[in-house]
């Protein structure tokens, strides 16, 4: 359980109030789904005015407590809300998550345009009912391996603590985003954690922590990547990512491997089609949550071809028009931003 000063629950109450989706029933369910939250959906009144709305959902979620062994369910909710808010309130948001140490506040993504209305939502879920799901078994066994250089990112410094996505590329160098690793003076505050999951009983694994050498740092906010030197070659020991040969291309799949809200590894191997891909981006409808930024986007023979850096209500470059779904920058544009030294570094 959450116990919210006086002050506190009303001025979150109010912040909650101020966001768009939350502004009508259909908002507030789909919001609290996003959270991971959709099993206490039914158990809340999401009608009337949202002021009382939203105070409804915070009392009910503060009562609720924990909803897994790391995350209080106002916790989750209030870290995907903290994603669509400014500055401001996302420094009181993170304040409020370890005040009442309910989880550690992921790395606010990059800012995405107002919602304009979402067009062709039939021809994904038509898709989704007719593709060909059937997969050898040892797809399986791919994805495992796939899943075994990606990493848990913790990052501190005097404002805060935030957490992201990274992977390997090469037994010492790993890529995230570089919002989740904006600045080389945090690569002390920083750490990565490998096989931070859970087994097939639901217990966690031994959890690996790896560091930051602080000799390679490059970063580019166009592209919003972020390349670092690890100490130790974690790669020695949880391998590194292949990297794709070409772009995925529309109606193609692709899976995410990722760290959704701070939680431990997951993966999102389901209703995972590609919707637009260009030059520089790649739009895709698999699942992902805050906490995932920095994770990468692989093909079906699991292979790197892009860096998730962001999702919601996205324009898509070619046509001006909006859609609600995810996107990665492509690996092929950020190689071409990276040292000829570096790139030979690369497996």
């Amino acid at each position: 359980m959450v116990e919210l000063s006086v002050e506190e629950r009303q001025r979150l109450v109010t912040l909650l109030a101020a966001v768009p989706l939350l502004a009508s029933p259909d908002g507030r369910a789909e919001m609290l789904a996003l959270a991971g939250l959709g099993d206490l959906v039914p158990h809340i009144d999401l009608g009337g005015p949202t002021l009382v709305a939203v105070s409804r959902i915070v009392t009910h979620l503060a009562a609720y407590g924990r909803f897994s062994h790391d995350h209080e369910a106002l916790g989750l909710f209030l870290n995907l809300v903290a994603t669509l808010t400014g500055k401001e309130q996302q420094d009181f948001l993170a304040a409020l998550l370890l005040r009442h140490r309910m989880m550690l506040p992921v790395a606010p993504g990059p800012a995405v345009v107002a919602w304009k209305g979402a067009t062709g939502p039939g021809r994904v879920e038509e898709k989704i009912i007719t593709s060909n799901t059937l997969r050898p078994v040892h797809f399986l066994e791919l994805a495992l391996a796939a899943a075994r250089p990606v990493c848990h990112i913790v990052v501190e410094d005097g404002a805060g603590r935030w957490t992201g996505t990274g992977f390997l590329i090469a037994d010492d160098l790993l890529l995230t985003n570089e919002h989740v690793l904006p600045r080389a003076d945090l690569l002390d505050g920083a750490r990565f954690l490998f096989n931070y999951e859970d087994d097939a009983t639901g217990r966690p694994r031994p959890v690996s922590t790896a560091r930051a050498t602080g000799r390679l740092y490059l970063a580019d906010a166009r592209r919003d990547f972020a390349l670092v030197e690890l100490a130790g070659s974690p790669g020695t020991e949880w391998g590194h990512l292949d990297l794709a040969a070409a772009p995925p291309r529309p109606g193609d799949r692709v899976n995410i491997v990722q760290h959704p809200a701070g939680r431990p590894k997951q993966i999102a191997l389901q209703s995972n089609f590609v919707e637009y891909v260009d030059a520089d981006v790649v739009q895709y409808v698999t699942a992902t949550l805050p906490g995932s930024s920095g994770a990468p986007v692989l093909t079906d023979d699991w292979r790197v071809c892009a860096v998730h850096h962001a999702g919601g209500t996205l324009q898509e470059p070619a046509t001006g028009s909006y859609y609600f779904r995810n996107e990665g920058f492509l690996l092929s544009g950020i190689l071409r931003e990276l040292p000829p030294d570096v790139r030979s570094r690369l497996g």
